[in-house]
């Protein structure tokens, strides 16, 4: 029996898988390792991330076809990006290698006994891939530590944070740094983050160094500062450009600084996503926040929602938008939708009736609610369906 080439093998097991769950289980891989959960990355943006190397990677197992200048320059600028907003230096390429195990577990299970022998060069070649695509990122990594180096005040500011957030107890060298900076570790603080679209990471560096000589305890992550005072708003002091994206706490204790941080962070990634500026109240992002915490139920609820209506019912799904927009205010929704009331009701019916969901109760107006919210996040991350070195993944 003839054994089929690698790359009939690959185009087979494609043509059988659904890409785009095969995706979602690709990230899956690594996304909830304790150490990318500490990057606060927005899991749609990794998402389209993951993806287009999927395509990548399928031309290059295929077909033999290496990625050409434009993709290297693509890796090349996100790994720019992922320095500057301090990543650390082998999380990526611990990442890439993560998925490529599971890419390859999945090839396996999905082959039949025919096709399996091929697979032994697959490996090969996908590894390969992994080595070279490390490889751009060590030598970005390596140039940009050549050029600019935290300084030793800002890596134990940060290390601190780190600790205070996890609750642990301060070590001998963070007494002495809270010291010199005259921050009360064992008092309450007031936790904040702050972020300037569009300023580099070393703007933000030298911003947390400022705030630091107002008895603040900073530290830069990339594009955005987090913090702690013991003061009201030391921020206060500085002239911070007019993008500045503000957001802090009421003072809190122990571990409660690291939980107030982290909806912080998440608050001023959805602010400056959709443009705004200035001091924001975290409190008005919580259902953005909350389904950002559970990607998998924000994508059923979407699912449970939307899918019933998607592709042949677009008049309902306008007709449902246009019902969470105007609070499910019924005359205002045959107003705007130029329709007669009787019409309206018949439709809220057949989207009762498609999705399960009781739109005439409070229970089935909050779920569709929900749903909208995730699904437009969903649709503002992913307007970009590929890439390229002007918009490389975004995770400030």
């Amino acid at each position: 029996m003839e054994v089929p080439s690698q790359g009939e093998v690959l185009r087979r097991i494609v043509e059988r898988a659904d890409l785009e769950l095969f995706t979602d289980r690709v990230l899956d891989s690594f996304w909830d390792q304790p150490a990318f959960e500490q990057l606060h990355a927005r899991r749609d943006d990794v998402r389209v991330w993951v993806r287009w190397n999927l395509d990548l990677a399928i031309r290059w197992l295929a077909g033999g076809e290496s990625p050409g200048e434009d993709e290297i320059a693509v890796f090349r600028e996100h790994a720019r990006a992922r320095v500057a907003e301090g990543f650390p230096a082998d999380m990526i390429a611990a990442s890439f290698r993560r998925g490529a195990r599971f890419a390859w577990r999945a090839m396996v299970e999905a082959a039949t006994d025919a096709e399996r022998p091929a697979l032994v060069e697959i490996a090969d070649l996908l590894f390969e891939y992994v080595d070279r695509v490390s490889r751009i990122y060590s030598e970005v990594y390596e140039s940009a530590a050549k050029k600019s180096a935290p300084t030793v005040e800002e890596i134990a500011a940060g290390d601190l944070l780190r600790r205070i957030a996890a609750d642990e107890a301060p070590l001998t060298e963070d007494q002495r740094l809270a010291e010199r900076i005259g921050f009360r570790i064992e008092r309450a603080a007031r936790p904040f983050v702050i972020a300037i679209p569009g300023r580099s990471a070393q703007h933000h560096a030298e911003l947390a160094a400022r705030l630091r000589r107002r008895h603040a305890l900073a530290a830069a992550e990339g594009r955005r500062v987090i913090g702690l005072s013991n003061l009201r708003a030391p921020w206060t002091a500085i002239a911070l450009d007019g993008k500045a994206i503000i957001a802090a706490s009421p003072p809190a204790i122990g571990g409660e600084r690291g939980h107030a941080l982290e909806d912080l962070r998440g608050a001023v990634e959805l602010a400056a996503a959709h443009g705004r500026s200035g001091e924001i109240d975290a409190g008005d992002y919580l259902p953005e926040l909350l389904l950002s915490r559970s990607p998998r139920l924000a994508s059923q609820l979407r699912a449970r929602i939307y899918s019933p209506l998607d592709g042949d019912h677009p008049e309902l799904v306008s007709t449902l938008n246009s019902l969470i927009k105007n609070n499910f205010a019924k005359g205002r929704v045959a107003a705007a939708l130029h329709v007669h009331r009787n019409t309206l009701r018949d439709r809220i019916a057949r989207i009762s009736e498609l999705t399960g969901v009781d739109l005439d109760r409070v229970e089935g107006q909050g779920m569709a609610w929900l749903a909208w919210l995730a699904r437009a996040e969903g649709a503002r991350a992913a307007h970009e369906d590929r890439p390229d070195a002007a918009t490389v993944l975004r995770l400030d």
